[in-house]
């Protein structure tokens, strides 16, 4: 894979994955303490939540083209086991290409199939906070400041809109992430939407929106992800395949 794409799907999805590294030690909003109970309930809900599906869609615009990842993830934090397939169109090379990527984590080692080829690599660190798209929300919803934006239907569920704003820490805590400082990029602005189920304070979606500058170019990363099946029952076999995959990192990672 090319630097354009690696460099590229770093910035698709270094919201989501830079939040999980975030120190949560910053303050909160300053709002109302009906504010404050609302977003200790959601922190609670996520925390709560072991196993979950979601599909999530990653545009990339950028002066040389743009790039679309298409997810579908399971994820199983108490058997220690996710799996996501994801399909990126990419214009950020010479000609359009698409890549198929299959992505198992089993306890701490990850099985990667790229175009059909399987590798295999351990991984280091807090593998499940850094790994669990639901899990790496819970920096950002510490730290920022939540205003209610009406109402929406998703998947059939009448959920609260939230809005997130980024605080001046959090994003000087963002820009600081290894993610950041790997890309060379500037974090220009984020925006940052929760669609919560008030009964159960399930998050059913999540919008967000990183606009970025790296020397004289802007990128903008767009990422909608819809979360379903919260806490019911998700099982994940390895592929017999993946028993064989070649010891070392794939090619995108």
């Amino acid at each position: 894979m090319t630097h354009s794409i690696r460099t590229g799907a770093i910035l698709a999805v270094v919201l989501v994955v830079a939040l999980a590294g975030c120190s949560g030690a910053m303050p909160g909003g300053d709002g109302p303490d009906e504010e404050e109970v609302e977003q200790t309930d959601i922190l609670e809900e996520i925390e709560a939540v072991d196993t979950y599906q979601y599909e999530m869609t990653q545009t990339i615009e950028t002066e040389q083209g743009e790039e679309t990842v298409v997810s579908e993830g399971r994820i199983n934090e108490s058997a220690n086991r996710s799996h996501v397939s994801s399909t990126t169109d990419t214009e950020l090379i010479s000609e359009n290409e698409t890549i198929q990527v299959e992505e198992y984590i089993v306890e701490n080692t990850l099985y990667a199939s790229i175009d059909g080829d399987w590798f295999r690599m351990d991984l280091e660190g807090d593998v499940w906070e850094e790994s669990a798209q639901l899990a790496a929300q819970t920096d950002f919803i510490e730290s920022g400041t939540l205003t209610e934006n009406g109402t929406e239907t998703v998947n059939g569920v009448e959920t609260t809109v939230v809005s997130v704003e980024a605080t001046d820490e959090l994003k000087a805590e963002l820009q600081n992430s290894p993610n950041f400082q790997a890309t060379g990029a500037t974090v220009d602005d984020v925006s940052y939407e929760l669609y919560v189920d008030e009964e159960t304070n399930y998050i059913h979606k999540i919008d967000t929106e990183l606009t970025t500058t790296t020397g004289n170019q802007t990128t903008t990363s767009s990422t909608e992800m819809t979360i379903t099946d919260h806490n019911e029952s998700v099982d994940i076999e390895l592929p017999a395949d993946a028993e064989d995959a070649e010891e070392g990192a794939p090619p995108a990672l």
